[in-house]
């Protein structure tokens, strides 16, 4: 089966550390309140900035979309449906979480909310699309 849109296996790996270098710069920042000074900007008002905020996110999602739309090694029309289904079933759960938040937080924290919202459909489509290969990959005779 030749799939148009996914990109080479390859990109899985370079995805896969992608994501742990921006996920683990997220959490220096997050967490310990480290500051990225070696991206501040001055603008012509001047004020101040800081583009470690972009970087992470723009880092965060290249990496889940590579990780997500990488071929797998043997791509057929099982992994395409799983694909479809796991993608399915993550817009599902992504919008049945966002539908609590709208109900849950205000003000702020409902930006987080948003924020967060961001990634966790891809989040989702991978957990939920490398659980069912895995899964059936133990349960199907070698």
């Amino acid at each position: 089966m030749k799939s148009r849109y996914l990109l080479p296996h390859l990109y899985k790996k370079i995805g896969g550390i992608l994501f742990l270098l921006t996920f683990g710069t997220w959490l220096l920042g997050t967490i310990m309140d480290f500051n990225y000074s070696w991206v501040d900007y001055n603008i012509a008002t001047g004020n101040q900035g800081n583009f470690a905020d972009e970087i992470i996110v723009s880092g965060l999602i290249i990496s889940l979309l590579m990780i997500a739309f990488s071929k797998e090694k043997n791509e057929d029309e099982y992994i395409a449906a799983v694909r479809r289904e796991s993608l399915q079933w993550a817009i599902y759960i992504n919008y049945g979480l966002l539908l609590i938040g709208t109900w849950t937080f205000y003000n702020w924290d409902y930006f987080s909310v948003m924020v967060y919202n961001m990634f966790t459909p891809l989040i989702f489509f991978i957990l939920r699309f490398h659980f069912v290969i895995i899964k059936n990959r133990r349960t199907l005779p070698s």
